[in-house]
């Protein structure tokens, strides 16, 4: 559009002068078109990008007889084997039906595919689009409804062990007759003031995660959603209490391996820490630091436990997630991560 300079003010004899009016409405309309948007202003970005665009229908494809004939790439988006997802398709074809949306048909395997490529790869619900032929809004809406159903079914699979249990892997391990407590942050870049979640440590937004897991690596106990100001020693006080005869059952002679920032009382035992050890005589140093490395040494396990859980890369971008999701999303990545590493130990054990 060609914007031209404003009329020149002409003189006129008195006020009721009619030419007067007319140049006063000319005036007042080029002052109105100043304002006026771009032709294209109001189009969508689609019709700025493709004027002429005419879009072909989505044909629904089929990833799932695709990835079935190579197995490890399926194994690789997915997590699971193509023998363990139809027994997990078994376990949760009584909770679902089938979904239609508009003319694109999704079967419950491409459904349960869909969704753990989401949890496992976190692609873009555009790439999903495109990968099973189907619209965005139809991505969106099955994966949230299959991830619920997913983690209502899962993640009662992570029970806590019983005392004759906790016994039997005593005997198994002698050499570490401790399980193992740590905590998993999930840092959150800071774009808005939420105090709550402000980790002035770790200067992010945070969640906080307490897992224990026992000397066979094992998870046996999950709790996700912990406010960032808190620390660990809080986040240990407000989960299910541990010990004889308490809500989660422990024997009094076993022991939890825990950072030093824990309380150092029982069941949980902390590494001595460097002001008490260079204080006392040079044979207790000696010992302490001795205690110090096979405490190390075992609390480690959980390390490789939390790696297992961070190959689930909705995790990384926990933060794009509604707040009410956040834990639900996690307590769900860890039931995966304890039925791979169940597959994998039955594999090879």
């Amino acid at each position: 559009m060609m914007l031209l300079p404003p009329p020149p003010v002409l003189p006129f004899q008195s006020e009721n002068d009619s030419s007067f009016f007319m140049i006063l409405n000319i005036l007042i309309t080029y002052l109105r078109s100043l304002k006026m948007p771009l032709p294209f202003y109001n189009f969508s970005i689609r019709n700025r990008i493709l004027e002429h665009e005419v879009s072909l229908p989505l044909s629904t494809n089929d990833p799932y007889r695709i990835l079935s004939d190579r197995p490890f790439e399926f194994w690789i988006v997915s997590g699971e084997t193509v023998e363990t997802f139809e027994n997990l398709l078994t376990i949760i074809s009584p909770r679902v039906r089938n979904f239609r949306y508009g003319n694109c048909f999704i079967s419950l395997r491409n459904r349960l595919l869909m969704t753990l490529m989401w949890l496992r790869q976190y692609p873009t619900y555009t790439v999903l689009s495109l990968t099973f032929g189907v619209n965005v809004s139809a991505v969106g809406k099955t994966v949230n409804k299959m991830w619920m159903i997913l983690w209502e079914i899962l993640e009662p699979q992570i029970t806590w062990p019983s005392v004759i249990q906790w016994n039997q892997m005593r005997v198994i391990g002698q050499k570490c007759r401790m399980l193992l407590e740590p905590l998993m942050v999930h840092p959150i870049p800071s774009t808005e003031p939420q105090e709550e979640f402000y980790s002035g440590h770790r200067k992010f937004h945070c969640i906080h995660t307490q897992i224990v897991i026992d000397n066979q690596k094992n998870i046996c106990y999950v709790h996700s959603g912990f406010l960032g100001h808190n620390n660990d020693a809080f986040c240990y006080q407000q989960i299910r209490q541990i010990g004889p005869g308490l809500e989660n059952d422990f024997p009094a002679h076993c022991f939890i391996l825990a950072d030093s920032i824990y309380p150092n009382a029982p069941p949980l035992v902390t590494p001595f820490k460097s002001t008490d050890i260079v204080r006392r005589p040079r044979l207790e140093q000696k010992r302490k630091r001795k205690f110090n490395l096979l405490h190390r040494k075992r609390r480690v396990y959980v390390e490789h436990v939390i790696k297992e859980l961070k190959t689930f890369r909705v995790i990384d971008a926990l933060y794009r997630q509604p707040r009410w999701e956040m834990s639900s999303t996690v307590e769900l990545c860890a039931a995966l991560a304890k039925r791979r590493a169940d597959l994998i130990k039955d594999v090879y054990s």
